[in-house]
């Protein structure tokens, strides 16, 4: 990345308009650019006061679209469960290629265990620093995902990496993804070049809202 487009990235924060060139993924108005995991059904995620609301009772949602390398812009509200605890507070996620989760998790004050809270790529690497905001206020996060490289033969030469910024803090930097999927992944097959972003239902009411994403040359 280049020293711009480094520093852009870092900036990056609530209500960033997305760049020349970006997919918006939801603008407040609909949900027309996810599909539900597994049944390919149009997304019934309620759409409420500009946010894209986690419905109970429905799948995992993903994008209708696939992508390779990227800038991903999302911004998340986690809604106070008090009597909760854990992974049962305010939990969702959101997964590179439908597979390398982002853990999205009311971890204010709520211990859990290593490489699950918020912020950390679930069960490989807890996040450099804690950024997370009180629940019930907006956090954003900015992702850099490279896809892994593929040879002659379509053997694996480099794992996918990621960087993520959160709430302007950056607390993973080119961190390479180590195992081929996380926990609930969409698929645990052969890693592909491409595919889809994904938002987890937890059960838990978060709300979503400013998601583009910002296609980058693989060179």
């Amino acid at each position: 990345m280049s020293l711009l487009a480094s520093l852009a990235f870092l900036l990056a924060q609530q209500g960033s308009p997305p760049p020349e060139g970006a997919v918006v993924l939801f603008d407040g108005k609909d949900a027309s650019a996810w599909l539900h995991r597994g049944t390919g059904g149009a997304c019934q995620w309620d759409v409420v006061d500009g946010c894209l609301v986690v419905k109970a009772g429905t799948p995992d949602i993903v994008t209708k679209q696939v992508f390779g390398d990227y800038r991903l812009h999302l911004e998340f509200w986690l809604p106070l469960m008090k009597d909760a605890e854990g992974q049962a507070r305010a939990n969702s996620g959101v997964y590179q290629h439908g597979r390398y989760e982002i853990q999205i998790l009311d971890s204010w004050e709520n211990p859990t265990y290593a490489k699950g809270g918020c912020g950390a790529i679930y069960d490989q690497k807890d996040p450099d620093r804690d950024a997370i905001r009180p629940p019930e206020k907006w956090n954003t996060y900015d992702i850099e995902f490279r896809a892994p490289r593929f040879g002659e033969g379509g053997r694996m030469t480099a794992k996918p990496r990621v960087t993520v910024v959160h709430n302007g803090v950056r607390i993973h930097d080119d961190v390479e993804i180590e195992k081929p999927s996380t926990a609930a992944a969409l698929d645990d097959g052969p890693q592909p070049a491409m595919g889809p972003i994904l938002l987890q239902n937890h059960g838990n009411p978060v709300r979503f809202r400013n998601i583009w994403v910002l296609p980058l040359d693989p060179r």
